[in-house]
């Protein structure tokens, strides 16, 4: 009964998700209820581990056969090299920063505690529900996508298994370990759902609504006249105003901004901790997916039935590019809607200062909110700070994998000859 982990708070469904990444070696730190703590013996393994593989990798570049033309060959040690490094960020990443995480642990721990006092409750067992659904489905596609690319390449192709178990792992762990991401973010743009809903639940009509809805009477027993005539359009979401023990029954708006508040620095905390891991994600699915397509490009210019090239071959670097492009999506994606939302708080914000909250007038607003600088502006996730995780950054990434694309082709016709020379194109002819 001891190891049973129980989901009644934010910080067990972190220690749920921290049992399953350290059997696999992404966490080597223990979480405890008090404290964070690293593992040595953990460490010690992943140290072991990555030197083995750079081992391994090096000797297999020595090793291997040299048949493909210039462009290939040059776009596969820079793929290596490229998944080597990410592969060793991520693997030594945590032990560097375990004291950020220990800052993200205590600050969602208080986040929880300030939504329990004011009685915004969350299921958690549903939420560690989808942690289990969603790291059993990841794992499940990368086992299935992993069996095809080695029966197509290992079984039926001419790959050597060590080297293609040198440039399938980096991958593996890349994506289980954008998994934990992930689900830091849902979490936090489900928390500022809930948390805009109830700065809507604040926001109050125009000014005089309240004294024109007492002034329809025309005698003793006429009734109200109809308040159409205004125009006006009241947006009142239920279920949102919550009791915090308070005469009047609702969520004070200070109370509110204060979890606001935290809630975006919980951001800040996830954007330092995580950055590196952004830029290392988005660096390699831009190199990898390019070299993806320049292969495919090739593999269809060659295509003829009865050579080395079949459908197998091409079906292996779709599956690579349709991994690539899921998870980039899903970063960009979550990171802009969590933007969103951040900047719909601050329009919210806005209004309320102009026209006034159910409760309060429009000067009282501004007072309270004017210690709230992070209502002020829209958050963004960065990648260390080298650029934006935005729709613009995806729209600029499909554009400069497009333009690598080109120049890569280029060139590939211009040795066209020589690869007509190389071995692997050589099989077409015997």
């Amino acid at each position: 009964m001891k190891g049973k982990v129980s989901v009644h708070s934010i910080t067990s469904i972190i220690e749920l998700n921290f049992k399953f990444y350290r059997l696999i070696g992404l966490a080597p730190f223990e979480l405890t209820a008090t404290r964070v703590r690293l593992s040595k013996p953990l460490c010690c393994v992943i140290g072991g581990f990555v030197t083995l593989y750079w081992t391994t990798m090096v000797s297999s570049i020595a090793t291997s056969s040299h048949g493909n033309d210039r462009i290939s060959r040059i776009s596969n040690y820079f793929q290596l090299f490229s998944n080597a490094i990410m592969l060793t960020a991520i693997l030594l990443s945590p032990t560097l920063k375990l004291r950020n995480f220990a800052e993200l642990t205590r600050a969602l721990r208080k986040l929880e505690q300030d939504l329990s006092k004011h009685a915004i409750i969350c299921d958690y067992r549903v939420m560690a529900r989808w942690n289990v659904g969603v790291i059993a489905a990841t794992l499940v596609l990368l086992l299935l996508t992993t069996a095809f690319d080695c029966y197509v390449t290992v079984w039926r192709g001419s790959i050597r298994f060590d080297y293609w178990l040198i440039t399938i792992i980096p991958q593996f762990v890349n994506v289980l370990a954008v998994t934990q991401a992930i689900l830091l973010l849902l979490y936090i743009n489900g928390r500022f759902r809930t948390l805009n809903r109830l700065l809507q639940d604040e926001q109050h009509p125009v000014g005089g609504f309240k004294r024109f809805e007492h002034s329809g009477h025309l005698g003793s027993g006429t009734t109200k006249i109809p308040t159409k005539k205004l125009g006006l359009h009241i947006i009142e979401v239920h279920g949102c105003t919550l009791n915090d023990g308070s005469e009047k029954g609702f969520l004070p708006l200070p109370t509110l901004l204060y979890l606001y508040n935290d809630l975006y620095e919980i951001c800040k905390l996830i954007d330092r901790y995580f950055g590196l891991l952004f830029l290392l994600t988005f660096t390699l699915i831009f190199i990898v997916t390019t070299i993806q397509l320049y292969y495919s490009y090739t593999i269809l210019y060659w295509f003829t039935g009865e050579n080395g090239f079949t459908i197998w071959s091409l079906l292996v670097c779709l599956n690579t590019i349709a991994i690539n492009f899921g998870v980039l999506l899903t970063i960009v994606l979550l990171c802009e809607m969590i933007s969103n939302k951040t900047k719909q708080a601050s329009d919210l914000v806005a209004d309320m200062q102009l026209r006034g909250s159910r409760h309060m007038s429009s000067e009282e607003v501004i007072k309270q909110t004017m210690p709230f600088q992070a209502l002020n502006k829209m958050f963004k996730f960065s990648a260390m700070g080298f650029f934006l995780i935005d729709c613009n950054m995806l729209c600029g990434m499909i554009g400069a994998i497009t333009t690598y694309l080109v120049i890569y082709i280029q060139f590939y016709i211009l040795y066209a000859d020589e690869v007509k020379k190389s071995n692997f194109v050589s099989r077409s002819e015997v």
